[in-house]
C-alpha cells in the first residue's frame, strides 16, 4: 500500500516556478496505479451472462495525498506523458466485480458497478479514489452479430466486381489477343491479364520518351508509403491498452525515435509529387492540344473518378464488414467506432472536404491527405490553365507561395499554435481530435499551398530544362552538394526535437518562424532531389529510387495507403491482453503491415483501381 511518495528519491527535473515533473525512474513510476488494466476477455465471454465493460475513471483524493500530488504533477507535462489522473479499465463485471452484483437483480447498473468495483481496488492498493469518467461500452455473452442492409449491399458490390473481372479476363483470353486496341475497351478494362502486365511493367514507359525519366517517382512513392505505415504503426499501437506505457513516454528521449515524432514532414512529399506531375504532364499535354479553361471541370471529374472507386470501396468495407470480421475487448473502441463515423460522414470523405471537419469526422483519419491534395489539385490546375504565359506563371507562383507563408504564420500567431504537431501520448490516443495545430494547420488545404507551389515550380522548371536541353554536366563537380541533400533532410526532421526539450518554452517569434518555414525548406530539398535525379546528376541516389522493384510498389502505393490501417486496427482491436511494446515488437508489426498492405494493395489495384482508371481512359478516348 502506498502512503507516501519519497520525492527526494525521484529522478526529476522541475522548472523553477512550475509544477511539472519531467522525468522519473521506473521504480517510482510503478508506484502510480497502472494506466491500463484488462481482464481476460475470452473467459468472460464464455460465462453465461458474462458482461465485459470498458471504461475510464478519474483518480482523486479527498484528503492530502503525496501520491495524488505526484500523479498530477507528472501528468501535467502533456508533451511527453500520458494523463495518469485518468485510468482505463476493461473489466469482466461477472467475475472481477461479482461481489457487487446481486444475483436477484437482473437489471444491474453497469456504471455504478464499475465505479464501485474499481474504486475499491484503487483504495485498497493506493489509498486513492476513482470516479467514473466514461463508460465506453459493455459487451455481453448474449450479444449476437446482426447483419443489416448495408452489409448485404457491400457484399453484392464485391460479387459484382469479381464477376466483372472474371468476365473481362475470359473475354480477353478467349476472344481477344494482347493488342490493347482490339475488343471492347470497357470489358478489357477488367482483364486481369492486361492489368497484371501493367502492374509489373518497368517504370517510366509511355508514348513520350521523356516519361522514362519520371520512374524515380515510383521509388519515392513506395519509400514514402513505408514511412507513413511506420508512423501509423506506432500511432495505432499507442491508442490501445499497453502494459508498459513508460516505454512510449521514454521514447521521446531517444534521438532515433525523434525521426518518428517529427517525421510527419514526409507525408507532405506526396503534395510535392502530385503538383510536380500535374505541372509537368499539363505542359506535355499542351504540346498536342490547346488547354482551355472549359476543360477544368472535366480534369477535376477525371481525378475524382481516378481516386474514388477504390476509396469508396474501402470506406464501405470499414462501415460494414469490418465490424464483424473480428472481436476483442477493444474491437468496438478501435474498429467499430471508425465504422460508425464512416456510416455518418462517408459523404465528406468521398467528396474530399473531410479535412475541414476532422474533429467531427474520424472516418478514415488519414484521408485528410486525399482531401487536401484534391483541394490543392483544383487550385493548381486553375492557376496553370488560366495563367499560361511563363513570366506571369512565375509571378503567380511566387505570390501564391508568399501568401501561403503568411497564412501559416497568421494561424500560428493569432491562434497561438505550436510550431509543429506535438506528438504527445494523449494526442496519439485521441488521434489528434483536440490538437489545434493538427486541425487548423497540418491537415488543411489552404495551409499547405506552399509545398504544393514548390512542386508546381519544380515540374515547370523540369519541363523547361528538358525542352531547352539543359546540360548539367559542368555542375557535376558539385555532386557533394547533391549527396548532402539526404542528411540535410534528416537534419530538418530532427530539428523538430527542439520543441520537445524539457523545460523549454519557445518564444512566439520562434514558433511562428519555424511553423512557416520548416515544411517549405524540407520540400525544397525534395524538389531539388527530384530534379537532380531526372537529369542524372549522380548515380548513387538515382540507382536506389529508380530500382525496377519499386515500379509495382509505387503503382500500388495508393491502394496500400487505403488498406494499411485496416490491418493495424483489426490487430490491436483483437488483442485480448495488454500490449507489451518493445522496439523489436514494433518492427515486427511494421514488417507485417508493410507486407499485407502492399500484397493486398496489389489485389485492390488489379481488381478496382486499374479497371476504373482504364474505364476513364476509354471514356476520354470515345469522347474527345
Amino acid at each position: 500500500m502506498v502512503k507516501m511518495i519519497p520525492i527526494v528519491l525521484l529522478v526529476l527535473f522541475l522548472k523553477e516556478g512550475s509544477s511539472f515533473i519531467y522525468s522519473v525512474n521506473e521504480s517510482e513510476y510503478l508506484k502510480m496505479p497502472p494506466l491500463f488494466e484488462m481482464d481476460d476477455y475470452g473467459e468472460c465471454m464464455l460465462e453465461r451472462g458474462g458482461t465485459y465493460c470498458v471504461s475510464s475513471l478519474d483518480l482523486y483524493s479527498e484528503g492530502h495525498s503525496n501520491l495524488m500530488h505526484f500523479i498530477r504533477e507528472y501528468s501535467a507535462y502533456e508533451a511527453k506523458h500520458f494523463n495518469h489522473t485518468r485510468i482505463h479499465r476493461a473489466v469482466c463485471l461477472t467475475s472481477s466485480c461479482k461481489h457487487y452484483l446481486d444475483a436477484s437483480n437482473t437489471t444491474m447498473d453497469p456504471e455504478r458497478t464499475v465505479e464501485e468495483c474499481i474504486n475499491e481496488t484503487i483504495w485498497r492498493n493506493y489509498e486513492l479514489q476513482a470516479k467514473l469518467a466514461e463508460l465506453h461500452y459493455c459487451k455481453r455473452h448474449e450479444d449476437k452479430v446482426i447483419l443489416d442492409t448495408s452489409d448485404y449491399a457491400v457484399a453484392t458490390i464485391y460479387i459484382l466486381l469479381i464477376m466483372f473481372n472474371v468476365i473481362g479476363s475470359f473475354y480477353d483470353i478467349i476472344l481477344c489477343d494482347e493488342d490493347p486496341k482490339k475488343g471492347n475497351q470497357y470489358l478489357l478494362a477488367f482483364s486481369l491479364r492486361r492489368n497484371w502486365a501493367k502492374l509489373i511493367a518497368p517504370g517510366g514507359r509511355g508514348p513520350d520518351l521523356r516519361m522514362e525519366r519520371l520512374k524515380l517517382f515510383n521509388g519515392i512513392r513506395a519509400m514514402t508509403m513505408v514511412c507513413i505505415i511506420f508512423s501509423h504503426t506506432a500511432l495505432v499501437m499507442s491508442f490501445t491498452y499497453t502494459k508498459n506505457p513508460f516505454y512510449l513516454e521514454k521514447a521521446y528521449d531517444d534521438p532515433l525515435k525523434q525521426l518518428l515524432f517529427n517525421g510527419s514532414l514526409v507525408t507532405h512529399t506526396f503534395f510535392v509529387m502530385s503538383s510536380f506531375l500535374l505541372a509537368y504532364n499539363l505542359q506535355i499535354h499542351a504540346e498536342k492540344q490547346e488547354i482551355k479553361w472549359t476543360k477544368i471541370p472535366m480534369a477535376i471529374l477525371l481525378r475524382w473518378v481516378r481516386l474514388t472507386p477504390a476509396y469508396a470501396l474501402v470506406i464501405a468495407t470499414i462501415s460494414t464488414w469490418m465490424r464483424h470480421i473480428g472481436d476483442g475487448p477493444l474491437w468496438q473502441m478501435i474498429v467499430t467506432s471508425e465504422a460508425n463515423y464512416c456510416r455518418q460522414y462517408w459523404w465528406a470523405n468521398i467528396f474530399y472536404f473531410n479535412n475541414y471537419i476532422y474533429s467531427d469526422d474520424l472516418c478514415f483519419p488519414q484521408g485528410w491527405y486525399l482531401a487536401a491534395d484534391t483541394q490543392l489539385f483544383c487550385l493548381g490546375l486553375i492557376c496553370l490553365v488560366i495563367i499560361q504565359r511563363p513570366c506571369l506563371r512565375k509571378i503567380a507562383l511566387a505570390i501564391l507561395f508568399l501568401v501561403s507563408l503568411v497564412i501559416t504564420a497568421a494561424h500560428t500567431y493569432f491562434q497561438d499554435l505550436e510550431a509543429v504537431v506535438i506528438q504527445s501520448p494523449e494526442s496519439y490516443r485521441s488521434i489528434y481530435v483536440s490538437d489545434k495545430t493538427f486541425n487548423l494547420v497540418y491537415i488543411r488545404g489552404h495551409t499547405n499551398i506552399s509545398t504544393y507551389t514548390l512542386g508546381l515550380a519544380g515540374g515547370l522548371l523540369t519541363y523547361h530544362w528538358q525542352k531547352s536541353e539543359k546540360d548539367l554536366t559542368p555542375y557535376k563537380k558539385y555532386r557533394w552538394v547533391f549527396w548532402s541533400l539526404f542528411p540535410m533532410g534528416v537534419s530538418v526532421i530532427l530539428s523538430g526535437g527542439f520543441f520537445y526539450i524539457d523545460g523549454f518554452t519557445p518564444s512566439t517569434l520562434i514558433r511562428v518562424a519555424y511553423a512557416t518555414l520548416y515544411k517549405p525548406v524540407f520540400q525544397t530539398i525534395v524538389v531539388a532531389f527530384m530534379i537532380g535525379t531526372i537529369f542524372k546528376f549522380e548515380n548513387v541516389y538515382r540507382g536506389i529510387v529508380e530500382w525496377r522493384g519499386f515500379a509495382w510498389a509505387g503503382r500500388v502505393s495508393y491502394s496500400a495507403f487505403l488498406l494499411h490501417t485496416m490491418f493495424q486496427r483489426s490487430f490491436v482491436g483483437s488483442l485480448t491482453e495488454l500490449l507489451h511494446m518493445t522496439d523489436y515488437y514494433v518492427v515486427i508489426i511494421l514488417c507485417a503491415s508493410v507486407f499485407l498492405s502492399f500484397l493486398c494493395g496489389a489485389g485492390l489495384w488489379l481488381l478496382v483501381e486499374a479497371p476504373f482508371a482504364a474505364l476513364s481512359r476509354a471514356l476520354i478516348g470515345n469522347n474527345k
